[in-house]
C-alpha cells in the first residue's frame, strides 16, 4: 500500500518590519521625552521634603530673583498678569497655576502673584519646589 506524502509549507512571518517600527517609536519617545522640561528661566527653587511631583500644566508663573515675572516662559508685567490670567481662564478653561519663585525673592511678591491669580478666577494656585 502506498501512502501519499503530504507536503507541508512552513509559514514564516518576517519580523524585520515590525522591529524597525518598534525602534523608530522608541527613538521618537526618547527624543520627545528629553525635550519636555520646565520653562528655561533659571530660578533657584527652595527645597521641600514633602513636595509632590506635578504633571505638566499649562499655566506656570516664574518670578526671578530680580522681581521679573514670566508667564509660561514669556516676560509679562505684573499689571498685565491679571488680564492675561483672566483671559486664559475664560477662553481656555485653565484654572490651575504653578508659581515658581526664586528662593531669595520677598514673600510679599509671592503673595501678590497668588492674590492676582485668585482675583482672576484661578481656583488652584500651588508653589513649585525641588526635592
Amino acid at each position: 500500500m502506498r501512502f501519499k506524502r503530504r507536503l507541508t509549507q512552513s509559514v514564516r512571518i518576517d519580523m524585520t518590519p515590525m522591529i524597525d517600527a518598534v525602534f523608530l517609536l522608541l527613538i521618537f519617545f526618547m527624543i520627545t521625552s528629553s525635550i519636555i522640561k520646565d520653562p528655561g528661566i533659571p530660578v533657584n527653587l527652595p527645597a521641600a521634603k514633602s513636595s509632590d511631583s506635578q504633571p505638566d500644566k499649562d499655566l506656570v508663573v516664574t518670578v526671578k530673583s530680580d522681581g521679573r515675572v514670566y508667564l509660561n516662559g514669556k516676560f509679562i508685567r505684573k499689571r498685565d498678569l491679571y488680564k492675561t490670567l483672566r483671559h486664559l481662564r475664560k477662553k481656555k478653561g485653565r484654572d490651575f497655576l504653578i508659581v515658581r519663585g526664586d528662593r531669595v525673592i520677598r514673600y510679599g511678591v509671592l503673595v501678590e502673584i497668588m492674590d492676582i491669580a485668585r482675583l482672576a478666577g484661578i481656583a488652584s494656585v500651588t508653589l513649585a519646589t525641588k526635592r
